[in-house]
């Protein structure tokens, strides 16, 4: 129930984040940006943006045990892009 909780709120967040960058950028992708999330239980989350170069469906890459988070970074620049 905890992760399913932090889950969400990421979601919301990055969704967030998302809609915000989108309008201020319209065609150019930016560089990646390391985000710090804080969820209602105190516990801190990091997550890379990667701004899309233009308007569409958002995709949030969650990273296995036996992998980092910058793991995806190639697979979500292609996303991106």
């Amino acid at each position: 129930m905890k992760h399913l909780r932090i889950s969400l709120i990421l979601a919301v967040l990055i969704s967030a984040v998302s809609t915000s960058a989108t309008r201020a950028q319209q065609s150019q992708p930016r560089s990646p940006r390391i985000v710090d999330l804080k969820a209602s239980d105190g516990i801190l989350l990091k997550a890379t943006y990667f701004a899309a170069g233009k308007p569409g469906p958002g995709v949030l890459l969650f990273h296995q045990s036996n992998r980092t988070r910058t793991s995806w970074d190639d697979v979500a620049r292609e996303l991106a892009a």
